[in-house]
């Protein structure tokens, strides 16, 4: 992965699904706690938001990432001790794409699609990172490392502990089913037919592949 870390995971994104590039989501990151706060109400424990400001015929976005978080990344390097990190920046980014694509075709997308699309992009972004540093965990393994134990923040209410817990089981439940690495063909039509789903057809599809 070239360039900013951000950017290298923009770009890593559009070549998975195939989408003309995007702005560069770097153009759009926000790292001041306080800014971010007063533009968007992000509250203490959040480390990562888009920021999302609808006007007739505009859509501004911002894409705020804790500058503790942004320093991690540096040096493109995915440890243990800066995966949390690379997660918070993976969904940041998958989020903003996710964004920018739906705003590009004047669709609309729910905050459910947009946590569903984010787990499934950590997933894959973990696992190209690792690949990048040499290292292949098996499927399972990773699964297991980003799906079966989610840690929830204390902040959120019982409405968003719902859509956060439903996202992650239908993610793991489509990462789950995807063709293996080897079967690259496949694979990248699966992922690329599944992007251009909306919202509801995902987890439709999701449950068709699991029952």
């Amino acid at each position: 992965m070239d360039g900013g870390p951000l950017y290298a995971l923009q770009t890593e994104l559009e070549q998975i699904y195939a989408l003309a590039p995007a702005p560069d989501v770097t153009g759009f990151l926000l790292s001041d706690r306080e800014q971010a706060t007063a533009l968007g109400g992000v509250a203490p424990d959040l480390d990562e938001a888009v920021l999302v400001l609808e006007e007739p015929g505009t859509m501004n976005l911002a894409l705020f990432l804790d500058a503790d978080v942004v320093e991690q990344l540096a040096g493109h390097d995915v440890r243990t001790d800066n995966l949390g990190a690379w997660l918070l920046a993976a969904e940041g980014v998958s989020h903003f794409v996710c964004l920018v694509r739906r705003a590009q075709l004047d669709w609309p997308v729910t905050q459910l699609e947009l946590e569903l699309q984010g787990e499934i992009d950590k997933f894959l972004l973990v696992e190209r990172l690792l690949a990048t540093q040499g290292v292949r965990l098996p499927a399972t393994a990773l699964l297991r490392w980003l799906f079966d134990y989610p840690e929830l923040r204390t902040s959120l209410d019982s409405q968003e502990r719902w859509r956060y817990r439903l996202a992650t089981r239908l993610a793991r439940s489509y990462c789950r089913c995807l063709p293996p690495v080897c079967s690259e063909e496949a694979r990248r039509r699966s992922l690329r037919e599944f992007y251009r789903l909306a919202g509801a057809q995902k987890v439709q599809r999701i449950r068709s592949l699991t029952h």
